[in-house]
């Protein structure tokens, strides 16, 4: 494992153009813990599984990793909310918060956008865009705090359950009906953006994926709190000194929270630009723009010939490019992309872009 110094950091993203979920940017305080330097491999899964501890991944899905030779070193994958946490207590440790989670990938307040750094992702630098599943653990360079594969390879669990910011610095109990946060993006995502360490997805703990696995987070006995805070039933709280906020708040110490800065949101919005996957205008609109609840009904349909060279490249029996607005979610929308013969090639909360057959 590796020790991960306690620290505050501005948590979610606050510029102009952010997507929705991700906001408001906010103080977050951590302390000091231990996280799985890697994910949790096959191997020690199967160990788990033997001494009865864990039950067998799903299975049913291409890339399940569990029982296939050659795989003992990628990460265990095809397993629920539950699964995982029964991993980690079968280590003598737990699932990391979704605070805990973003902040190491992070590097604490270097506030990286990728675990590395600010540079977008290639094939050469993480496992990602691969067609043929996850990677070996520990096949890339290390990121932030020396960890590995917290950009990439695949998804991990938290146990924090999805809510609006501001975030919980406290674990929650596993709930049915409950959405929970996993993080990180995986081997199988084609697009920059779904791999930003801001973020945030979530399934129902009995969902799974062959993209999500694990890692395993440990307490730190006591409690160490970072600079400008004390203990107070057992978290981290500030005592002095400012409280953080994104660039287009200050923090008004009358009212003791951050207010709005008219001339820093003026200045921030006159130079945002949003784009998605370098697309010409007319294109679908950035994830982060197109987080906003659409509020006309499911579904039209518009065709997007700028995306028709990629669905011919990766869906050749569907060259067409077409992109699907309305509903309150992708899920609501995917019925309708099946129905009329395409498929999802990218996606955000308001719309879904698709290739179809003409």
């Amino acid at each position: 494992m590796t020790r991960i110094p306690a620290g505050i950091y501005l948590m979610g993203e606050g510029a102009p153009g952010s997507n929705e979920e991700e906001q408001p940017a906010h103080e977050a305080i951590v302390a000091t813990f231990d996280l799985d330097t890697s994910e949790v491999t096959t191997a020690a899964y199967a160990a788990c599984v033997a001494a009865g501890a864990c039950s067998s991944s799903h299975v049913g899905r291409q890339f399940c990793n569990e029982g296939v030779q050659g795989r003992e070193r990628h990460p265990i994958n095809c397993i629920d909310l539950r699964q995982a946490a029964a991993y980690c207590a079968f280590a003598n440790k737990r699932l990391p918060t979704e605070r805990e989670w973003e902040y190491s990938a992070r590097g604490g307040s270097e506030n990286r956008r990728f675990s590395w750094g600010d540079a977008e992702p290639t094939e050469a630098i993480a496992c990602y865009h691969h067609p043929f599943g996850s990677c070996e653990v520990g096949s890339f360079s290390p990121g932030a705090f020396g960890l590995r594969d917290m950009t990439g390879n695949v998804w991990e669990w938290t146990q924090s359950e999805y809510r609006k910011y501001p975030s919980s610095p406290a674990a929650d109990p596993i709930r049915d009906g409950h959405h929970y946060v996993y993080r990180g993006g995986s081997w199988s995502r084609r697009f920059p953006k779904w791999l930003r360490n801001a973020l945030r997805n979530r399934y129902h703990p009995e969902e799974w994926s062959a993209s999500i696995g694990v890692r395993c987070a440990r307490n730190v006995e006591p409690l160490v709190c970072p600079a400008e805070t004390s203990a107070e039933n057992a978290q981290c709280v500030r005592v002095r000194g400012t409280p953080l906020c994104d660039a287009m708040h200050r923090y008004d110490d009358a009212k003791r929270t951050c207010v709005l800065d008219l001339d820093k949101m003026k200045a921030l919005r006159g130079s945002a630009t949003t784009t998605i996957d370098g697309a010409s205008a007319g294109a679908p609109k950035a994830d982060a723009e197109a987080g906003e609840v659409a509020q006309k009904p499911c579904c039209s349909q518009t065709r997007t010939p700028a995306f028709d060279a990629d669905c011919a490249k990766n869906w050749p029996k569907t060259p067409a490019s077409y992109r699907f607005d309305g509903g309150g979610s992708y899920p609501e929308r995917a019925p309708f992309v099946k129905g009329a013969g395409c498929v999802p090639r990218d996606m955000s909360r308001s719309w879904t872009s698709a290739c179809c057959s003409n």
